[in-house]
C-alpha cells in the first residue's frame, strides 16, 4: 500500500482530530471509523501514514492504534492549516459591542448546531486576548441565516464583527467533533481551537500558545488517570 502523503486533507483530518481529542485513548480500527465517520479504507490509509511517520504505533494487536506523538501531530496540522483562507465565511454585524454580552445571547440558541472558535473561543478556554469580533461555525448558510435572525445580526459584505464559518465548506462537518459547552456556550474542541488560532493574524499565535497549555494539561491528567 502506498503511504498517504497528505494526512491533513478534510477526511484524513477527521481521523487525526479524533485521536487528538481523545488522546491517550487507544482505538480499534472500527471504533476509529465510527468516531471519525470516514470509510474503513481512509482509516487504514491515515493509520499507515501515522505509523510510517512514527506518530503512532500498534498497541495490543495489529488493529489497535495508539498515538505516540500528539504534540507533533497537532503542530504539523496547525502549521499547514489556515482558518481564514480555507473556510467560507458569511459576515454579519452586531450592534452589541460588548463581547461578553454578545456571548451571553448564544446561551439561548437551542435549535442550531454551532461552535465558537478563534479568539472568542479562546476567551472561554484560556483568556488572554480580548477579541474584537466573533468567529463561529455552523453547518451551512441556511443555519447561518437562522442564527443571524435569532441574534438580530445584520448581513454585511465584509468586515463584520460576527463571522460565521460554514463547516460544510471544509468538505466535512468534523469541526464539531469534541465540541464542549463552556459556561453554557458551545466551543470547538481544544485541538480544533488551537489550529484555527495558530495562523490567525490578530494575535492568534499568542492565544494559541495559551490554549496549547490547556491541551497539554488535559493530556497529562488523562495519562495519569489511565496509567498510560
Amino acid at each position: 500500500m502506498a503511504i498517504m502523503q497528505n494526512f491533513f486533507s478534510p477526511k484524513a483530518v477527521d481521523v487525526d482530530r479524533v485521536l487528538l481529542v481523545s488522546y491517550p485513548k487507544v482505538f480499534k480500527n472500527e471504533e476509529l471509523r465510527k468516531e471519525s465517520r470516514v470509510s474503513r479504507s481512509r482509516v487504514s490509509e491515515v493509520s499507515q501514514a501515522l505509523l510510517h511517520r512514527n506518530l503512532a504505533v500498534h498497541s495490543e494487536g495489529k488493529y489497535r492504534l495508539k498515538l505516540t506523538a500528539p504534540s507533533r501531530l497537532l503542530n504539523e496540522w496547525a502549521t499547514i492549516h489556515d482558518f481564514t483562507r480555507t473556510t467560507k465565511f458569511v459576515d454579519y454585524y452586531s450592534p452589541e459591542q460588548d463581547i461578553s454580552k454578545f456571548l451571553e445571547t448564544l446561551k439561548e440558541v437551542k435549535t442550531i448546531k454551532y461552535a465558537l472558535t478563534g479568539l472568542a473561543g479562546a476567551l472561554l478556554v484560556a483568556p488572554f486576548v480580548r477579541p474584537t469580533n466573533i468567529h463561529l461555525y455552523v453547518e451551512n448558510e441556511k443555519d447561518a441565516e437562522e442564527l443571524a435572525n435569532l441574534l438580530d445580526l445584520v448581513p454585511v459584505e465584509a468586515n463584520g464583527n460576527v463571522k460565521i464559518a460554514m463547516a460544510g465548506s471544509l468538505g466535512s462537518l468534523g469541526v464539531f467533533y469534541g465540541a464542549e459547552k463552556r459556561d453554557g456556550i458551545w466551543v470547538v474542541s481544544l485541538p480544533q481551537l488551537y489550529v484555527d488560532l495558530y495562523n490567525y493574524p490578530a494575535r492568534g499565535r499568542e492565544a494559541a500558545k495559551e490554549v496549547y497549555k490547556v491541551i497539554g494539561d488535559n493530556w497529562e491528567a488523562r495519562k495519569a488517570s489511565t496509567n498510560v
